[in-house]
C-alpha cells in the first residue's frame, strides 16, 4: 500500500482526533478502567483470536502473496466426511472484504465481551498488588485459584478456545458449504447483547465507523463509470444465514449461563429493544431460499421471527422466577401435571413408532424419516420432561425464566440438527460431466451445461440427485474432499469471457484461466467453445464445444453452418439435403471458399464478422462474440 497524501493526511488526522479524545478525558481513566478488568488494560483474547485467524488467511490461504485471491475450496465444509473443511472452514475466509469485515466485528465485539466477562473473576477492581498476586494464581484473600480462573489463562487461552470452537461448530453445523468467522462473530454480538444491550447497539456504530476508516485508507478515492455487470444473484442469496443465527443463539445461551451465577441483571425491556435492534441492523432477520434464476427472501416473517427471538432471549435472562401458572388445578376432575407430562411422553412415543413404521413399510427416504421421526418426537417431548424428571435434574414448578431458556436451549439445538442431513453427503463416481476435463492436482476441472449435480445423499432422502441438479459453468470436482461446485457460472463467463479459478490445498495453489470463444450466428444461438489452461501445463486445453449453429438465410439457396471443433471453428455448407462442404474460418482479412461460396472475415467497426459472397450477394453470416 503506497503512502498517498491523502492517506497520510487521514491516518494523521486521526491520529490527532485520538490524542485530544484521549488528553480531554483525563487521559489514565481509559487505562484504569481498562485495567480493572482486563489484564493490562487489553483484550488479549480477542487479539491472539484476530492474529490466529488473520495468520491462516496470509499463511495457509496464500493471501500474503495473493492478497486478492486466496485458495479457498479445500477448506469448505463439503461434507462431514470431509474432516479438513470441517477443521478450517471457521477459519478461511474468500476474500479480503470477507476478512476484514469479520474481523473489525470481531476486534470492536470481542473487546466488549471480554471486559463484561473480565480477566478477574474474583474481584472488580483490582490494584497493582493484587494483580500481582492474580497473575500468580493468587486470590486476595489468599487462597489458590484454579488454572482457568488465572488471569493470563482466561485471557490468551479461554476466550481464544470459546470463539475458536465456536467457529467449529458453525461451521460444522451449517446449513450447506460453509466459510468464514462469521458464526463466531454473531456469537460475540449475541453474548454481549445479552450482557451490556447499550452497549452493543453502540457498537454497531462503531464497527461501522471502523469499517468507514478501514475502506478510506484502503481505496481513499474512488472512481466508476455508468456500466452494467454480469447477471449474478442478490447479494442476500449468498449469506450464510443459517450459520449466524445459530452463532447468536449460542452466544445468547451462554451469556444467559454468565448472567446467571451475577448479582446483577439487565432490565426486560432494555434488553428486549438491544436484541431486536441488534439482530435487525445485523440481518439475523435474513431467510432466503432458492436457486437457479429465482431466490426469495422472507423478510417479512424474519422480522416475526427476530422479535420473538427478542422476547425469549429477554425472558430467559430477565424473566421472573415465578412459576408457570396452572389454571386447571383447581378443576379436581383434571389430572395432575406428571400424569398429562406422561400421558403426552407416551402419545409422542406413539408418534414416533407410527412414523418409523411407516416409513418402512412405505420403503422411501427410510433413514432420512426416522431422523425427522426421532428429532420431532424429541422436540415435542421437552415440554413434559421438567415434571417427570427428578427435581435433582430439573426443579419444580419450573419458573417463567427456565422455560424462557428451554426454548433458547430447544431452539438451538434444532437448528443445530436440521443442518445434518445437508452434510450427509458424497460424491459419487463418474461424476465428472462431459467427455473432456483438465486434471490439477487433486482436481477434475470442465465445463458443462446442464449437468448433473455428481453429489449424492448418504441416507435415503427419496431423490436420487441434490436438489440443484441442473448447473452450467466452470464445474469443479475432487472425490478426495467430496467437493462438486461450479466455479464460474456459465452467465459470468458469457459476460467476461474469461475468467480465473484457484485450486490448491494448504502448500500449494493452481490458477486455471478460464476462456470463452464464440460467433454470434445470424438469427440463431451462438456457436462456441471453452478453453481451460493452467500456469503450469503446455497450453489450453479444448473442454466444452456448443451445438452448431446454422445462419437462418440462404446465399444462393446454401445455408451456413458455424461448427465449434476441437481445436478452432468450421464452416459447413449444405444445399438440400447434403453437405457441400465444410472449411475453417478464416483468419482476419483472409478468405477461404467451399464450393461456389466465398468467405472473408473482416473488421469493421471494432467488430469482427464473416461474411459469405456468392454472385452479387454479400451476407454477414456471424460476429465474433464481444464480452465486457
Amino acid at each position: 500500500m503506497l503512502a498517498t497524501p491523502t492517506r497520510v493526511a487521514l491516518l494523521l488526522s486521526l491520529a490527532v482526533f485520538l490524542a485530544v479524545a484521549w488528553y480531554v478525558d483525563g487521559r489514565g481513566n481509559w487505562r484504569e478502567r481498562a485495567s480493572s478488568r482486563l489484564l493490562y488494560g487489553l483484550p488479549w483474547g480477542t487479539a491472539v483470536t484476530v492474529a490466529i485467524v488473520v495468520g491462516f488467511y496470509l499463511l495457509v490461504q496464500g493471501g500474503l502473496r495473493h492478497w486478492e485471491e486466496p485458495v479457498t475450496y479445500p477448506f469448505i465444509t463439503w461434507s462431514y466426511f470431509y474432516l479438513e473443511g470441517l477443521v478450517t472452514a471457521g477459519l478461511a475466509h474468500a476474500g479480503p472484504g470477507h476478512l476484514v469485515s469479520n474481523m473489525t466485528a470481531t476486534v470492536v465485539f470481542g473487546a466488549i465481551a471480554e471486559y463484561a466477562w473480565g480477566h478477574y473473576p474474583d474481584s472488580k477492581r483490582v490494584d497493582a498488588v493484587g494483580e500481582r498476586h492474580l497473575e500468580d494464581g493468587i486470590r486476595p484473600d489468599g487462597g489458590r485459584r484454579s488454572f482457568l480462573a488465572r488471569p493470563w489463562v482466561r485471557a490468551v487461552v479461554v476466550v481464544p478456545a470459546a470463539l475458536l470452537a465456536t467457529a467449529f461448530l458453525t461451521a460444522v453445523f451449517s446449513l450447506g458449504p460453509g466459510l468464514g468467522f462469521s458464526g463466531a462473530v454473531y456469537a460475540v454480538v449475541g453474548f454481549v447483547v445479552v450482557l451490556a444491550p447499550v452497549a452493543a447497539i453502540v457498537a454497531l456504530a462503531v464497527t461501522s465507523g471502523l469499517g468507514l476508516v478501514i475502506d478510506a485508507i484502503s481505496t481513499p478515492v474512488v472512481r466508476e463509470t455508468v456500466g452494467v455487470g454480469p447477471p449474478a444473484p442478490p447479494g442476500w442469496a449468498g449469506v450464510g444465514f443459517h450459520a449466524h443465527l445459530l452463532g447468536f443463539l449460542i452466544g445468547a445461551s451462554v451469556a444467559a449461563a454468565v448472567v446467571s451465577r451475577r448479582d446483577r441483571r439487565p432490565q426486560f425491556a432494555t434488553l428486549a429493544f438491544g436484541v431486536f435492534v441488534v439482530g435487525a441492523a445485523q440481518a439475523l432477520w435474513l431467510i432466503a431460499l432458492g436457486g437457479g434464476d429465482e431466490f426469495v427472501l422472507y423478510r417479512g416473517a424474519g422480522v416475526v421471527m427476530v422479535a420473538g427471538l427478542a422476547l425469549v432471549v429477554a425472558a430467559a435472562v430477565a424473566g421472573s422466577e415465578r412459576p408457570i401458572p396452572a389454571p386447571l388445578e383447581r378443576f379436581s376432575w383434571v389430572p395432575s401435571r406428571r400424569t398429562l407430562s406422561i400421558a403426552w411422553l407416551f402419545a409422542v412415543a406413539v408418534f414416533a413408532v407410527l412414523g418409523i413404521a411407516g416409513a418402512i413399510v412405505v420403503g422411501e427416504a427410510v433413514g432420512f424419516s426416522i431422523g425427522v421421526a426421532l428429532v420431532l418426537a424429541a422436540i415435542l417431548a421437552v415440554p413434559s420432561l421438567p415434571t417427570v424428571l427428578p427435581d435433582r435434574f430439573v426443579p419444580t414448578p419450573i419458573s417463567r425464566r427456565h422455560a424462557a431458556v428451554a426454548v433458547l436451549v430447544v431452539a438451538t439445538l434444532v437448528l443445530a440438527v436440521v443442518s445434518v442431513p445437508v452434510g450427509l453427503i458424497v460424491v459419487g463416481d463418474d461424476s465428472v460431466p462431459g467427455t473432456e476435463s483438465m486434471t490439477v492436482g487433486d482436481y477434475s476441472v470442465t465445463y458443462a451445461q446442464n449437468a448433473t449435480s455428481g453429489q449424492e445423499w448418504v441416507i435415503d432422502v427419496g431423490e436420487d440427485e441434490l436438489e440443484d441438479a441442473n448447473v452450467s459453468g466452470v464445474v469443479l470436482v475432487n472425490d478426495d474432499r467430496e467437493m462438486w461446485t461450479v466455479g464460474v457460472t456459465d452467465d459470468l463467463l458469457a459476460f467476461e469471457g474469461e475468467a480465473n479459478v484457484t485450486v490448491g490445498g494448504a502448500d500449494w495453489r493452481e490458477t486455471v484461466h478460464t476462456e470463452r470463444v464464440g460467433w454470434e450466428v445470424l438469427g440463431n444461438e451462438t456457436a462456441y467453445a471453452v478453453d481451460l489452461e493452467a500456469e503450469r501445463d503446455g497450453g489450453p486445453t479444448r473442454v466444452y464445444t456448443s451445438e452448431p449453429a446454422r445462419a437462418n438465410a440462404e446465399v444462393a439457396g446454401q445455408t451456413v453452418e458455424v461448427v465449434p471443433t476441437a481445436d478452432g471453428f468450421d464452416l459447413e455448407v449444405t444445399a438440400g439435403d447434403g453437405v457441400v462442404g465444410t472449411a475453417r474460418v478464416p483468419e482476419i482479412g483472409e478468405s477461404t471458399t467451399v464450393g461456389d461460396l466465398s468467405f472473408r472475415t473482416v473488421e469493421e467497426r471494432d467488430a469482427v464478422s464473416v461474411v459469405a459472397e456468392a454472385d452479387d450477394v454479400r451476407l454477414q453470416i456471424a460476429e465474433q462474440e464481444t464480452y465486457g
